[in-house]
């Protein structure tokens, strides 16, 4: 489906919103994630979700503030910012995290906590959700 999407835009998550309704967050580099970029994101996706036999409701919208961060290159473009992560399984005895993304690589990234300032490395295959905690 993203190959489908207008150049210099991202599909960053998929999911059905209650029912048959799939939500898209798509974001752009070169602009805003405005009415007009969702109206030419629908009608290139339409097509391509008839062709899979697809036929409920869909909506496209902005990743926003909490931006979900679903793919290593995600973790690098946004390596300075806050971020809280939720891991499948506990790394040092827990799961949650919150903090800067400090460095991210191929298998993993470091995040320096908020809480005291220490350093943990979580691998990607380890993360079950992540996203920006931006201030506003």
């Amino acid at each position: 489906m993203e190959r489908n999407l207008p150049a210099g835009s991202e599909l960053v998550e998929a999911r059905f919103s209650g029912g048959p309704l799939l939500t898209l967050l798509v974001d752009r580099v070169d602009g805003p994630v405005d009415h007009e970029f969702c109206s030419r994101v629908i009608s290139v996706i339409s097509p391509a979700l008839e062709e899979e036999g697809y036929d409920g409701m869909v909506e496209i919208s902005s990743p926003g503030i909490e931006r979900p961060l679903t793919r290593p290159e995600h973790f690098r473009r946004f390596v300075g910012h806050e971020a809280k992560v939720r891991t499948a399984e506990p790394v040092d005895g827990r799961r949650n995290f919150t903090g800067a993304i400090k460095s991210a690589g191929d298998d993993g990234f470091t995040l320096q906590l908020l809480e005291g300032g220490a350093e943990v490395e979580l691998p990607f295959g380890s993360v079950s959700r992540a996203y920006l905690k931006e201030e506003i």
